[in-house]
């Protein structure tokens, strides 16, 4: 999925000639951290909360504010994991979407980021969590993908998180209806470390 596809246009941008007192009505109103400033068409950068605190002067217009490092955005074509990247890396509200001439497109906010990535990853889907943990050189998926399927099951979603200190990975996998402890025990045989495990109904345990 591309940024274009996840623009929302119930998020206006503000224009640069606008008083500081009407982005932050605006965040405000649309309960966001950041706003997107235009001059006409073009994207001119981002524009938050805490930059308006810092300048502690309402009335005076965006224009008097400096943008400087501060005009972070993606390019309409960009992939779904780089918004959700600079959305991480720098803890921001809403992603502009610009095109390569920095004319601005609209807008992504988080709270939408994380309802097409739960969508995406199978969270809403049935099905047991495990985590294993596994050293870098070791990693195989093809071989987990094994373990899993020839045990009755499918894998909805994996995920890893490189443990720089041991050279270990951390593998995050969810899965259909199979035989878990089979599963479990297949994994121990070749292995691997299982932290954690949720099965569906500690899952919906802890979700209520």
């Amino acid at each position: 999925m591309k940024a274009t596809e996840l623009i929302q246009n119930d998020i206006p941008p503000v224009r640069i000639n606008e008083t500081i007192e009407k982005a932050l009505n605006w965040m405000d109103e649309f309960k966001l951290n950041h706003i997107p400033v235009v001059n006409k068409t073009e994207y001119v950068g981002l524009l938050s909360d805490d930059m308006v605190y810092d300048h502690n002067q309402l009335k005076d217009p965006i224009s008097n504010i400096n943008f400087l490092g501060k005009q972070q955005s993606i390019l309409e074509n960009a992939h779904f994991f780089q918004v959700m990247s600079l959305i991480s890396s720098y803890n921001l509200s809403v992603v502009p979407v610009c095109d390569e001439q920095r004319n601005y497109k609209g807008s992504i906010s988080s709270k939408k980021l994380i309802n097409v990535f739960s969508k995406q990853s199978g969270f809403n889907r049935n099905g047991a969590v495990i985590t294993l943990l596994v050293n870098d050189i070791d990693y195989q998926l093809s071989q987990i993908a094994q373990i899993v399927e020839s045990n009755g099951a499918k894998i909805i979603s994996l995920y890893s998180e490189n443990l720089e200190s041991n050279n270990q990975l951390k593998l995050t996998i969810k899965i259909s209806d199979g035989k878990l402890g089979a599963i479990l025990q297949t994994f121990s045989r070749y292995d691997y470390t299982v932290l954690d495990v949720f099965s569906d109904d500690a899952i919906n345990n802890q979700s209520k």
